[in-house]
């Protein structure tokens, strides 16, 4: 089901009465700017530069709510790798899947820990697949289903040997390739900021140029 927008609000840890208030004020500030531009300085051009100004504040600070998501999303997917390097640990010194979960415990996060303890109090009444692939659509990762399934083999076949190796080796592999990933996006970050100047001299330049052909306009008028 999808989630309402307050509900995405909420998540993020965010006070959502307070974030419509700061969006409301940015908008009747703006709007009390163009309309005071426009008694001002008479030109039609107020409203046309405060309408763009509208626009961009609202896409700018909406779209961050996805930003947000996504960053929280990335945080919740690296604390659950580097918990699973524990749970490694725990097993490798012969303590069950069961076991080494509820081990996880001291060292998580209130998220973490509110899935970690839903997983458990679902592993004692279903001892099928089910509560893995509900704990792995938490994180909405392909990355974690396939490490929480190789987690249900050992429940299913034993923790010891073979599937253990198998664990240890998948485990191994996502975690490299899901840290080189990481670097890679956060290159392509760094990369994509060196284009806002370029978009800032644009933007500056349309001003300018509308600016220009209304004082024309006006001038044309006059003669």
């Amino acid at each position: 089901m999808k989630k309402s927008f307050k509900d995405r609000i909420t998540e993020l840890g965010l006070n959502y009465t307070q974030e419509i208030l700061v969006l409301v004020a940015f908008n009747l500030t703006i709007i009390g700017l163009s309309i005071g531009a426009y008694f001002l300085i008479k030109e039609i051009m107020a409203f046309i530069i405060g309408g763009i100004l509208l626009l961009v504040i609202n896409y700018v600070y909406l779209s961050r709510y996805g930003a947000l998501e996504k960053e929280k999303e990335v945080e919740r997917v690296e604390e659950l790798i580097s918990l699973l390097s524990y749970f490694e640990i725990f097993l490798s010194n012969s303590n069950n899947v069961y076991n080494s979960f509820k081990l996880l415990l001291p060292y998580c996060s209130a998220f973490m820990d509110d899935a970690v303890n839903t997983l458990l109090t679902q592993i004692d009444e279903d001892k099928s697949v089910a509560p893995f692939i509900r704990f792995a659509n938490r994180f909405n990762n392909r990355i974690i289903e396939s490490l929480l399934l190789s987690i249900y083999q050992m429940v299913d076949n034993g923790e010891e040997g073979e599937q253990f190796q198998e664990f240890d080796t998948l485990f191994a592999s996502i975690n490299k390739e899901y840290k080189n990933n990481q670097i890679e996006k956060h290159k392509s970050k760094l990369d994509s900021l060196n284009g806002w100047p370029l978009f800032g001299a644009g933007a500056i330049t349309i001003v300018l140029a509308i600016s220009t052909i209304g004082i024309i306009g006006d001038y044309l008028n006059v003669i």
